[in-house]
């Protein structure tokens, strides 16, 4: 090849390379806030949100399910203190360990999880519970977002829930 026809393939070999792989994973929180647990289950998705300010006295947080495209369920709303229906914890054990929050909402519960263990390696998901009994236990099917963890329940004032949570 000439130098001639060298200089436009060059050229655009620059101005590839310079664009990202691939377009950010959609989300199901707004732009305004922070992903504080993602994952896909299935077709739907399973995500909590904080709004921006997150401590203890402001912002907000809140649990989210349905398609990509169309949340099916948003808990809490705006009008419920979401310190009042939502707890935190962190599980450990011999070789692991994880953290999970929970959303109470009347006599069902959601809560999301991750965890590490020795011999069974990574578990995330949700669990869906109806008055203390499981309903469903739904697994990530793709490598969770997580910034669940003692950290996130310090800054963001989350209360621990005394009886705890057992992984699936």
């Amino acid at each position: 090849m000439s130098p001639r026809t060298l200089i436009p393939v060059a050229a655009t070999l620059v101005v590839l390379s310079s664009l990202p792989a691939h377009a950010a994973a959609p989300t199901a929180c707004t732009p305004d806030e922070q992903v504080v647990f993602q994952c896909d289950i299935g077709a739907r998705r399973v995500a909590v949100c904080a709004s921006r300010g997150l401590g203890p006295q402001g912002g907000r947080l809140q649990y989210r399910y349905g398609r990509p495209a169309a949340v099916e369920l948003a808990y809490p709303p705006a009008d419920t203190p979401w310190r009042d229906v939502t707890r935190g914890g962190t599980l450990m054990f011999s070789g692991g360990g994880g953290a999970w929050l929970a959303f109470t909402r009347g006599e069902h519960r959601y809560v999301v999880y991750t965890a590490i263990g020795q011999g069974w390696g990574d578990k995330a998901g949700v669990v869906v519970e109806r008055g203390g009994r499981r309903l469903a236990v739904l697994a990530c099917t793709r490598p969770p977002v997580s910034d669940i963890g003692p950290d996130l329940f310090e800054r963001a004032g989350i209360p621990t829930l005394e009886e705890g949570f057992e992984l699936p």
